[in-house]
């Protein structure tokens, strides 16, 4: 294991297998649960730097990793990219650091279907679950979609990436977002948004989702409210709420109101 300070938390890095590293933090508390974060796509783990903000939550154990391809983690050239894949190696993280408390998992987009995945391979270890705009439908895929069905997977890494970065930059909204969406590069944004379509248009996510028979959250942003088909799904099935002043990015435009609304969930536990 080796480390890296950033500010006041050190950025660990732990090998998984011969090619394939994953980068992380490690918040350590003292309270029975431990905290994962999970990110979407194209992103990495800076999105949940705030939760260390709070001091109801840095009481827990709170690990949050870049998937494999984004961030500082690896880009294996033999990886899937597939969701499973990406839960089995957040699954071999966090047995690799012994973990022995419950875990409430907290997922964000495209981290939705891996928390699914992850949940059902640390059986009666999960606690609860965070769904936070997390794929369920054919309707969540905004980016996904466009990326896999209006680009082959070689016209992408010629053409398509560049060009989709540039029209991101066009919006001042996504200026930060393009940043961790360039790192994470053409195959990591193609094979991942293959998959997370490909298993969205089944919609069978929502069905494993009720199955783990844990305490769930679903979180959207209010701007959002209505915008998706998966948020009437969800709230059939768990309880909801809106995170005020946010879109998709509501981890990271308002903070407050969503970290609160993970306070309040811990509560029950």
């Amino acid at each position: 294991m080796s480390s890296i300070e950033h500010g006041n938390l050190p950025i660990f890095e732990k090998t998984i297998s011969k090619d394939l590293s994953v980068s992380y933090y490690y918040s350590m508390g003292t309270k029975d649960i431990t905290i994962v974060l999970i990110h979407g796509l194209g992103t990495s783990k800076e999105d949940f730097l705030p939760i260390l903000n709070y001091e109801e939550l840095t009481s827990y154990d709170i690990i949050f990793a870049d998937l494999v391809g984004h961030g500082e983690s690896s880009t294996p050239k033999d990886f899937s990219y597939t969701m499973d894949d990406q839960a089995k190696v957040l699954y071999n993280l966090l047995n690799i650091l012994s973990m022995k408390k419950e875990v409430l998992i907290i997922a964000h987009s495209l981290g939705g279907p891996i928390a699914v995945s992850l949940a059902e391979m640390l059986g009666n270890k999960v606690a609860g679950i965070i769904y936070a705009e997390g794929n369920i439908d054919q309707g969540d895929c905004f980016f996904s979609e466009v990326i896999t069905t209006k680009h082959t997977f070689k016209e992408w890494k010629t053409t398509g990436f560049k060009e989709m970065v540039d029209k991101l930059l066009e919006d001042p909204a996504y200026q930060e977002y393009v940043k961790s969406f360039k790192k994470a590069g053409p195959i990591t944004t193609y094979k991942s948004s293959q998959d997370v379509y490909k298993i969205s248009v089944e919609e069978n996510i929502l069905k494993r989702l009720v199955q783990l028979s844990v305490p769930v959250l679903a979180i959207y942003g209010e701007n959002n409210k209505g915008k998706f088909t998966s948020e009437s799904k969800l709230s059939a099935e768990f309880p909801i709420c809106f995170i005020p002043d946010a879109e998709h990015d509501m981890i990271l435009s308002n903070p407050d109101a969503f970290y609160q609304a993970v306070i309040d969930f811990l509560l029950q536990f």
